[in-house]
């Protein structure tokens, strides 16, 4: 099997729309100037309809973890008390990054495969009177759980805190409604469900952000300092420092696919997708991670049988073409992961659980050959 033929199902990079690859080898364009601007305000406008959104938005030159850092770096300012959602290895990034900036992290956290909970984010922020700001993962890849930022959301601005969500692995693959959620500050990442290459990450900045912003005496950043970010978007387009202009160019055609397909559509492809991802596994006897009511809707974690070990099962899946993410942290070598972004449909469904079941039963496992395929195809076939 040749390296550059392999089925990427991990959750990101993901693979690539040809016609996106094509935008990015074009000739480079010069940044200052009226073609790269208008391109520039173009993806602006298309990020917010992707991200439901009427506020600010801005595009790093950086991955997703350059926008969790900004949206700390620009609001939490040292002293300032932030309550750090904890359910997996990204939303744990946030304790490090508020920590690094001087915030006082207030953790709370549940175990690996739950979501984090309204009545427990009520609670937490009445024990803490103090607390600003609260961060948390819309989708934790990690664990493929689905937090409920829409009920949390009412719960933040009813209370006057910041509510900062990483959206790294939902905007442009599932719903995310910034606006209507409650969401102060939204982040995203190019190479998951907005399907480019990484290092790209994008960052919705609400009114009730700037205020905080704005009140800040010292910002203790310079690459990523929104002030500077808006003050040149806001004098035709422009950027502060140099953008990567052959991601930006990729990122514009790949917005103008997803909007080409209609989010709605694009949604429901993503969530039927992983559906029958979910249903073929455990057809085949397999148990999930996610605790059903909060499973996501872009990623899948399946929890190993026993006698099957990671590396071995992982190896055999790359061997007959297909990369397939391991467990992180506290489920490192008890769960691997299939993602379903961006150009997943059922073709890839049905090879990448047809492959699973031939390793499977050449590791031991038993089962039936086809359990999980005809599972996937009932679900395939209903729509």
């Amino acid at each position: 099997m040749r390296k550059e033929d392999l089925l990427l199902a991990i959750p990101g990079p993901v693979p690539i729309a040809p016609s996106v690859y094509r935008a990015m080898i074009r000739p480079v364009i010069g940044h200052r100037t009226p073609q790269f601007r208008e391109l520039n305000k173009q993806v602006h406008e298309m990020l917010k309809e992707v991200m439901c959104t009427k506020n600010d938005v801005f595009v790093l030159a950086g991955t997703g973890t350059l926008a969790m850092q900004a949206s700390i770096s620009n609001l939490v300012a040292p002293g300032d008390e932030v309550l750090n959602l904890v359910n997996g290895k990204f939303s744990s990034r946030f304790v490090e990054i508020t920590e690094t900036f001087g915030g006082k992290s207030i953790v709370y956290e549940v175990e690996d495969g739950k979501a984090i909970k309204s009545p427990d984010v009520e609670k937490a922020l009445e024990e803490n009177p103090n607390i600003k700001f609260v961060t948390m993962t819309l989708n934790e890849t990690s664990t493929a759980i689905l937090n409920p930022v829409w009920d949390i959301g009412k719960i933040t601005r009813k209370q006057g805190k910041i509510l900062i969500v990483d959206g790294v692995t939902a905007v442009g693959g599932d719903y995310v409604y910034a606006d209507e959620w409650n969401i102060d500050v939204l982040v995203a990442g190019s190479q998951k469900c907005l399907g480019i290459p990484p290092g790209l990450s994008t960052i919705m900045v609400a009114p009730t952000a700037w205020e905080v912003i704005n009140k800040r005496e010292t910002i203790y950043d310079y690459y990523a300092n929104l002030k500077k970010y808006k003050k040149s978007y806001e004098k035709g387009g422009d950027t502060p420092f140099t953008p990567a202009v052959t991601l930006v160019q990729g990122l514009h055609e790949s917005l103008r696919l997803i909007l080409e397909e209609g989010l709605e559509n694009r949604v429901k492809r993503h969530r039927l997708m992983t559906k029958a991802v979910r249903e073929g596994y455990k057809a085949m006897g397999l148990q999930l991670l996610a605790e059903e009511e909060y499973t996501s809707n872009t990623i899948t974690a399946v929890k190993y049988p026993e006698n099957i070990e990671d590396k071995e099962f992982r190896s055999k899946m790359e061997e007959k073409g297909i990369l397939v993410a391991g467990g992180q942290e506290k489920v490192k070598g008890k769960i691997f992961r299939i993602a379903s972004m961006n150009l997943c449909t059922q073709r890839e469904v049905l090879t990448i659980l047809a492959t699973s079941e031939i390793i499977l039963k050449e590791l031991g496992y038993d089962l039936e050959l086809g359990s999980g395929t005809i599972a996937a195809e009932k679900i395939l076939l209903k729509g």
